[in-house]
């Protein structure tokens, strides 16, 4: 399959945020490119997580592909509009299936690539199952394939870790919380301040510039709705996390599906220490698809996604080429 770059007419640029129906919720859309002909990318996070405020930080993604970001029920401008809504992994995925078709259809696209972060990749590769005709290919990053197998190994890794560095105070609270899994979430919270911490590099990413962008979208701007106060995005996101907590610690990819009728690309932080590579590459080497692969993201964490140039580097040259490019309208 050949990407725009190869070939596809230009088109406009395009930047539209808007509320959509599904299933009778008004759910938060939004659509950025610098080239309307690009190939569409959508992002799916965490459950409470909404990223389409994270415009500004993304922007350089816009030369080479049109960003479908949408806020989730339980996140963002969804929440902010619609308050709290009863929420499964099967019910996001089914939601996430109906961003992806509303999304081509505006975008006069066949196919999307799709981007699961974290716990938006069990969405991603449920997506990419149930609806190989809208998705081009699928790409991982912070993969969950197997949350409590994960978890466990996730746990020595952070212990090792902390040991390596002589971190008194990592230490101390991962021997007090011992290893998982844990009944008690407040012990699940510690264990994830110390296995999930941002890599220095990922710190890093982040401008001042960016960030006061990100604190206070300026007027006017088209991927915010204009007249919603946003919550708090960490309060949502714990809350999306407390509700799917038990589905996400039972997922297991391998009970999900052994084929794919698309290319898995797997995006994994060298320093993963939250969804381990070890077993994600394991899942990739024994399922059947056009394409499987595990590539590692240098200085990258579960938060890999966050280093913007270099991850889009790999989307590039990954993910791009399975892309499919679009005639001019």
């Amino acid at each position: 399959m050949a990407s725009h770059s190869e070939g596809a007419p230009a088109r406009a640029a395009i930047d539209d945020g808007f509320f959509a129906s599904i299933r009778g919720e008004a759910q938060w859309i939004t659509l950025r490119g610098a080239d309307g002909a690009n190939p569409p990318l959508l992002i799916l996070t965490g459950p409470g997580a909404a990223f389409s405020r994270m415009a500004p930080f993304f922007a350089p993604w816009e030369a080479e592909f049109t960003l479908v970001q949408w806020d989730q029920p339980g996140a963002g401008a969804t929440f902010a509009r619609n308050g709290e809504a009863p929420l499964s992994l099967n019910r996001l995925a089914a939601d996430a299936e109906a961003v992806a078709e509303i999304a081509l259809a505006r975008l006069d696209a066949s196919k999307l690539i799709v981007l699961g972060i974290s716990g938006g990749s069990i969405l991603g590769l449920k997506l990419a199952l149930a609806r190989p005709d809208l998705v081009a290919a699928f790409v991982g990053t912070g993969q969950i394939v197997h949350w409590a197998r994960q978890q466990a190994l996730s746990y020595q890794l952070a212990l090792q870790d902390a040991r390596a560095r002589a971190d008194a105070a990592a230490i101390s609270d991962l021997e007090r919380i011992g290893p998982p899994p844990y009944a008690d979430i407040t012990a699940e919270l510690v264990f994830s301040q110390r296995a999930n911490a941002m890599t220095e590099a990922e710190g890093a990413a982040l401008d001042p510039a960016t960030s006061a962008a990100l604190a206070t979208p300026p007027a006017g701007v088209r991927w915010v709705p204009p007249d919603l106060a946003l919550p708090d995005g960490r309060a949502r996101g714990l809350a999306g996390y407390l509700a799917l907590r038990d589905e996400i610690a039972a997922f297991d990819a391998w009970a999900l599906a052994h084929a794919f009728e698309v290319p898995l690309i797997f995006l994994q932080g060298v320093g993963d220490h939250y969804t381990p590579t070890a077993e994600v590459a394991v899942y990739a080497a024994a399922i059947s698809a056009p394409a499987a692969k595990v590539v590692e993201v240098p200085g990258g964490g579960h938060s890999a996604v966050f280093l913007r140039e270099p991850f889009l580097a790999l989307l590039r040259r990954h993910a791009l080429p399975f892309a499919i490019a679009r005639s001019a309208v």
